[in-house]
């Protein structure tokens, strides 16, 4: 009974409390939004953002009476009822809780076994925000094309928020760049929730600076709630500014030539740019596989004037002298900007040139450079087609006067496959003077079916000795070869059997070196006369 008595006169203090605080009273204007729906049992709370909600306790008439804290401080305490007023209580036009459902307290006191609970609905109150987004009619602008020289900037504000705002000020900053038209800040009375702003248009002047720059447009976006709160937002965009010099080299060939035809090159500098450009260094380069028609040097200063081209500063013409594709080295343009920056500018010349013909490459080895008189020497011929185009061939070789020829093949005729097509042939001479013999070179001639025709040489074999003890190794060989159209290097050389004696290292005495060697080189030459060598 005493426990009864007291809930009574607990029920009697926080019906009091209801009716004696102001805070309570519900503001039309206020708009909330639900933020949560709850069941919740005697003693049990649960937190809604900064506010901690607890039943303090329930009554047989269907009231729960509810507490509202926020950082551990009881702010207010009211009885709630699905049934009868009062269905709802607000708290400082921050919070209002309403009571859904409520079971009654119908408990036996001896055994407590009825657990009365409250189902609430828990609202906020709506706060405005701003989504505002700034685009413009591109990403970059070129102020060298005359279509973007002006920049159209659009604002769109939006109140995406749960309340109205107030007293809206839009400001817009450009970054320094010009404006032509509109107006850079603008006012509004208020916004309502998701009402959106009339688009704010402007102009801005396309800016010419020196070197590439980025340049951020923002839109700053503030305003207050009902209560005064004050809300801001930004939007912005970035755009690209592209720099006002523009200086364009140009490198131009021939694509497509037959071995024996010239191929033509040209190298033109524009400035494309808003500025002058003094003292540009303008360099070529001669492409690897052909040579100049007729010398020029690939190195000259200029000036150019906004907008000014020079058409074939460099004009000249090459002749291949291989077949193949060839990528051409990038001219270089390089100056000094008028804030002292150095520049270097390449041509982009991508496209090869691609030359058709036959590379003939011809070979000539000997089995031995040491023999005695009347020995055999086998002579090996040999010769690839190492071109882009198949050729007629044909290949000659002769015999030095000091020697006779034995058997084999010293010629041959047919066609050469382009991409490594070759042919080996052998002979066998006999040697029949004595010294020092130097054999001649072998020849090919060929022939392609757009009649590009010319001659080859294989290098000049080593000396062949003939009864005579070799003391030196022979020197390097050197290829050589020759067309109608050019004179060019292998790229092969002729490969060689080479041999060499051994001599015992022998420990010279000063003064007896060179007395040593007469010595040995007449006691062969009497071992010779005996016949004993």
């Amino acid at each position: 009974m005493v426990k009864k008595n007291l809930l009574l006169a607990l029920s009697f203090v926080l019906f009091l409390s209801f009716f004696c605080t102001p805070a309570f009273a519900d503001d039309e204007n206020i708009q909330y939004v639900l933020d949560t729906t709850n069941t919740i049992g005697w003693g049990e709370s649960f937190q809604v953002g900064e506010y901690v909600i607890r039943a303090e306790d329930f009554n047989e008439e269907g009231f729960v009476f509810i507490s509202l804290s926020k950082e551990g401080e009881e702010l207010v305490t009211s009885p709630l009822s699905a049934n009868s007023a009062p269905y709802f209580f607000t708290y400082d036009d921050e919070i209002k809780i309403k009571a859904v459902s409520v079971t009654k307290d119908t408990r036996v006191w001896q055994n407590d076994e009825w657990e009365p609970t409250a189902k609430l609905e828990v609202w906020l109150r709506g706060k405005p925000g701003f989504d505002t987004d700034v685009d413009t009619d591109q990403d970059s602008y070129d102020p060298k094309s005359a279509s973007d020289g002006k920049i159209e900037v659009t604002i769109n504000v939006k109140n995406d928020g749960d309340a109205k705002a107030e007293d809206i000020v839009v400001t817009i900053d450009t970054a320094g760049l010009e404006v032509l038209s509109g107006k850079t800040k603008h006012t509004y009375t208020k916004i309502l929730k998701g009402e959106a702003l009339e688009p704010i248009t402007l102009t801005l002047k396309t800016p010419v600076p020196l070197e590439d720059t980025d340049y951020k447009i923002i839109a700053k976006t503030e305003g207050v709630d009902i209560k005064d709160g004050e809300y801001e937002a930004e939007g912005s965009k970035n755009i690209k500014i592209k720099r006002k010099w523009d200086l364009i080299v140009s490198k131009s060939a021939t694509k497509e030539r037959h071995m024996g035809e010239p191929v033509y090159v040209s190298v033109t500098v524009r400035n494309g740019g808003l500025c002058d450009i003094k003292d540009i260094e303008l360099t070529d380069k001669l492409v690897s596989g052909m040579r100049f028609e007729e010398e020029m040097e690939l190195g000259t200063t200029l000036s150019l004037e906004a907008g000014e081209v020079a058409a074939d500063v460099f004009k000249y013409t090459l002749i291949p002298e291989k077949p193949g594709d060839f990528t051409f080295p990038k001219a270089v343009a390089t100056f000094t900007l008028p804030n002292g920056a150095s520049k270097k500018i390449e041509s982009d010349n991508s496209d090869k040139t691609k030359v058709y013909g036959p590379n003939i490459i011809l070979t000539k080895s000997l089995s031995t450079q040491q023999l005695e008189k009347g020995d055999e020497l086998t002579v090996t011929l040999t010769v690839k087609n190492s071109g882009n185009v198949d050729a007629s061939v044909t290949v000659t070789d002769t015999v030095p006067p000091e020697a006779k020829f034995i058997s084999g093949e010293m010629s041959y005729k047919g066609v050469l496959k382009s991409g490594g097509g070759s042919k080996t042939i052998k002979y066998i001479m006999q040697m029949h003077s004595d010294g020092k013999i130097q054999l001649p070179p072998c020849k090919a001639t060929f022939l392609d079916l757009e009649d590009y025709r010319g001659e080859v040489y294989s290098a000049t074999p080593p000396v062949v000795n003939v009864g005579t003890l070799i003391l030196e190794a022979s020197s390097e060989q050197q290829p050589a070869g020759s067309t109608e159209s050019n004179k060019e290097k292998n790229e092969e050389s002729d490969s060689y059997v080479k041999t060499s004696g051994t001599e015992e290292e022998i420990e010279d005495t000063p003064g007896f070196g060179s007395l040593l060697a007469v010595i040995g080189l007449l006691g062969v030459a009497g071992l010779r006369k005996k016949g004993l060598v």
